[in-house]
């Protein structure tokens, strides 16, 4: 009887793991608003990076890392002049050297000039 209730107990939280994994996953509030980010307009997005430039949190920072390899270059600027300010040069390195060539140049030198 008791290997009985074992296996039932084990089925059980079997089924209710591959529940929990199968189950899709709901976006959170900041990863909703980092796919909202693409519909806005390039002067939009420069706005909400320098609005959140001054948070400390994960979602942000993936913003801003996300938005340097933003198709408009004053974007990634904007991104890459919040990372600097806030001491977080880290990614920025990190994109600068993935990416050399000219808009790393640009970047670098805009980032002096603002220095």
């Amino acid at each position: 009887m008791l290997a009985v209730t074992l296996v039932l107990v084990l089925l059980i939280a079997a089924v209710s793991v591959a529940y929990a994994l199968a189950r899709p996953r709901r976006k959170s509030d900041a990863d909703r608003l980092i796919d909202e980010f693409g519909n806005l307009s390039n002067a939009e997005r420069c706005e909400f990076i320098f609005a959140i430039a001054t948070l400390d949190d994960p979602s942000s920072l993936r913003l801003l890392e996300r938005a340097l390899d933003d198709p408009c270059e004053p974007v990634a600027l904007a991104a890459a002049h919040a990372l600097t300010t806030a001491g977080r040069t880290a990614p920025l390195e990190r994109f600068l050297s993935e990416h050399p060539g000219g808009r790393a140049d640009s970047i670098t030198a805009s980032l002096e000039l603002l220095a």
